[in-house]
């Protein structure tokens, strides 16, 4: 007979291993690739982290929400003293490190700065410890505990995951218990309420709970490290040299077998990556089809009510189990067009700088302690046309907006607040708006090199559209330049700046042109009504004597950005490619529904393909605005430029030579539609209902847009694509100075206009 088959082999060790906790600290110091002026001497552009592993053993349910809420009140506003601290020492532009890390088997403390230089590197570290050990031997006050207590419960409760889908939400949350912790119900994860009421019942009996859980878990905890980057000018170009070098070497070593084996690999490799999958494969897999969607577009309920001078009150009455969600917009419109880029700094010192009757602290534990937050912001859209076509490029809805929540019975607590910041916000801090000035510029100095995809977009729009043009101007390359002369200003000139300051204020608060958009249950808006009355009625009729004068109208006064290929050489190894044009323009009717369907298909299929899977970029794609008829490509983190562009330009044949069959034009239309019907939170709606309304967005002509979609045909991916190939790409880049020159080498007839930030 013959021998029994041998015994399967075990299963594979899958186990995550604990890291046993060190017994003294370390420090690691590591080079980072700068510029030359980052790396001179002198230069603030060192980095330091200090970080803690805080556990061995698996959290308890209540240590695990405890140290959610020590983290807020150590690092949760701005106000709060660690953050504090660090920023106000001076030793650094900008905090790193976001306190409280607990998704892993095992959890994590960090806080640093940015922007440091190297003589007070040991002072970062130093100050984070003595900050920690005084907060341990101080306590904290009751009314602290209370506001970061009830932020933490308001969240737990509200479990509002905005855009992102609410059950990956829930999956996420329960992953680390099913991942890490072997006999415990994964489930488990999200059972919050007796853990918190343990909680409140040992804070109840007096328990200093979070100084012993600050002691215990960072004080006494020797597994630290010290984490410092120092500026290295050589060392991009030292990478570079070392891979290619060691390719190099690779090749050498390889007979011309080999290389003819790795070109056929490769070449296979991108054939199989570019391989469409048979329709009997994508037979297998379920999916929704036509008969599944609906015909007719979603509606919010929305009620519009005019208020005396000029205001709008907005209501929705929608189950938000017993939250109330105000929005408070004021009408930037009274605004010259070159003022419109003090709105952020401005929009920050609403709530980081306190008021005539409360400090900053102050101000901040009383949001914490009687809302669910309060966030202040820009709203900023693009108006539509009564018939659905192309809008007018010099039109533009740009508003600050105070956005808050709060339970039903602490509606008219939120809108005081609300009341306080708008109007009594203490502007005249020097101090203050110089360190969020150096704050804003060293974020942006950051996310140029992390987020450069989004200011290339930037760059783009503000050479078709006013809106384009204030959001760059507000948010992009050309507010970059001016936070710097505005810190200047702060600096040398504060008089001036304060005066401008002051001067937004007086426009923009008043009840002409306010809108307050409230989304809640009915009951709970009944109970609001006279609230907004209050609040409305404690603003100034109109703007005060020392506000701007009426401006020249926007459309006016707006320079468009010239349209060239421009690159921003920026100190990274990858790059951020994007090139659009304005497809259609103002006033042209088309088939915009179809053509977003085709936009959809494109991004999904042929640049995904290209630009990512076979290219090797992290993101790819494109987008298609149907209001203002602009269309652009994009690549996040790409190792290519030119071989990018190429692909762009190739979409439009690409499109008219697709053979696309049944199935993958009815999933090219679901997913268009799927798009638009994504699940909403109360708030979401209320909010995207108060979009419709400032922007003239009816129900026809999105019923109009949607039937468009559903009848998308074959024909229509033709007709977009003979427009892409007819249409002028210009281009805008973020890269490495060395990809730009090859890049620029290759586009020797028109090659790209090379600048650089600072």
């Amino acid at each position: 007979p013959s021998p029994p088959p041998p015994p399967p082999p075990p299963p594979p060790a899958s186990a995550v291993a604990t890291q046993p906790l060190i017994q003294s600290p370390r420090k690691v110091v590591e080079p980072f690739p700068a510029s030359e002026s980052e790396a001179a001497v002198g230069a603030p552009s060192h980095m330091v982290m200090v970080n803690w592993l805080l556990n061995e053993e698996p959290l308890t349910a209540v240590d695990e929400l405890a140290l959610n809420v020590l983290d807020h009140l150590l690092m949760g506003t701005t106000t709060a003293p660690l953050y504090k601290a660090m920023l106000d020492s001076g030793l650094g532009a900008a905090l790193m490190g976001s306190g409280l890390s607990d998704e892993l088997k095992q959890a994590t403390f960090s806080v640093g700065l940015k922007g440091v230089k190297a003589e007070d590197v040991p002072k970062v570290e130093k100050l984070a410890l003595d900050t920690l050990s005084s907060v341990a031997t101080s306590g904290f006050e009751a009314d602290a505990i209370e506001a970061s207590l009830n932020t933490v419960e308001f969240s737990l409760r509200e479990m509002n995951t905005g855009g992102f889908p609410k059950g990956l939400a829930f999956m996420l949350g329960l992953m680390p218990r099913w991942i890490y912790r072997d006999g415990e119900s994964p489930t488990d994860a999200l059972r919050f309420e007796a853990p918190l009421a343990t909680l409140k019942e040992r804070l109840a009996s007096g328990e200093k709970v979070f100084e012993g859980l600050l002691q215990r878990f960072i004080l006494e905890n020797q597994h630290r490290t010290t984490v410092e980057l120092t500026p290295d000018a050589t060392l991009g170009a030292k990478l570079q040299a070392a891979e290619e070098e060691e390719l190099a070497a690779a090749k050498a070593k390889m007979s011309e077998e080999q290389l003819q084996e790795v070109i056929a690999a490769t070449k296979a490799l991108k054939e199989a990556q570019l391989k469409e999958d048979s329709e009997e494969d994508l037979a297998t897999i379920p999916r929704v089809g036509m008969a599944d969607l609906e015909r007719k577009v979603r509606t919010v309920p929305t009620d519009v009510e005019q208020l005396p001078n000029g205001a709008t009150l907005l209501t929705h009455p929608l189950p938000t189990a017993g939250v109330v969600y105000a929005d408070v917009l004021l009408d930037l419109s009274g605004l010259p067009l070159e003022e419109l880029p003090l709105v952020p700094l401005f929009s920050r010192l609403l709530l980081e700088t306190g008021t005539s009757s409360m400090d900053a602290v102050t101000l901040q534990r009383r949001i914490g302690a009687r809302t669910g937050g309060v966030e202040a912001t820009i709203f900023s859209q693009q108006p539509v046309t009564a018939d659905g076509s192309v809008s007018d490029p010099l039109a533009a809805v740009h508003k600050l907006m105070v956005r808050a929540k709060a339970t039903s019975d602490k509606a008219s607590a939120m809108l005081d607040l609300v009341h306080e910041v708008l109007s009594d916000a203490k502007l005249d801090t020097q101090s203050k708006v110089v360190e969020i000035l150096k704050e804003s510029k060293s974020q942006m100095e950051s996310r140029f090199i992390s987020s450069g995809n989004a200011y290339a977009a930037m760059r783009l729009s503000s050479r078709n559209s006013l809106l384009g043009y204030i959001q760059e101007s507000c948010s992009g390359v050309t507010y970059y330049e001016t936070l710097k002369q505005m810190l200047d200003t702060a600096q040398n000139d504060w008089p001036s700046l304060l005066e401008r300051l002051t001067k937004l204020r007086s426009t923009v608060l008043s009840q002409n042109g306010l809108v307050i958009n409230l989304t809640a249950d009915p009951d709970a808006l009944a109970k609001s009504r006279p609230v907004v009355d209050e609040f409305v009625a404690k603003l100034p009729p109109s703007p005060a004597a020392n506000a701007h004068a009426t401006p020249t109208p926007w459309r006016e006064a707006v320079e468009l950005t010239p349209r060239e290929d421009e690159a921003y050489a920026i100190t990274t190894q990858v790059n951020y490619v994007a090139a659009g044009c304005r497809l259609f323009e103002p006033g042209t009717s088309a088939n915009m529904g179809a053509y977003s369907v085709v936009a959809r298909y494109l991004n999904r299929g042929y640049l995904w393909d290209n630009v990512r899977v076979v290219g090797g970029a992290y993101g790819g794609g494109c987008a298609f605005n149907p209001t203002s008829g602009g269309f652009a490509f994009s690549s996040y983190r790409d190792p290519n430029l030119k071989n990018t562009l190429d692909i762009y330009a190739a979409s439009g044949k690409v499109l008219q030579e697709a053979e696309i069959s049944d199935a993958a034009l009815e999933q090219a239309i679901v997913g268009a539609v799927g798009d638009l019907d994504q699940p909403l939170t109360p708030d979401q709606k209320g909010l995207r209902a108060l979009t419709h309304h400032l922007t003239g967005q009816t129900t026809e002509n999105r019923q109009k847009y949607r039937d468009e979609m559903l009848a998308t045909t074959r024909e229509h991916f033709k007709e977009f694509g003979e427009l892409l190939s007819k249409a002028e790409l210009r281009v805008a880049v973020f890269g490495s100075e060395e990809a730009i020159k090859k890049a620029n080498e290759a586009l020797a007839d028109k090659p790209m206009v090379v600048k650089k930030l600072g």
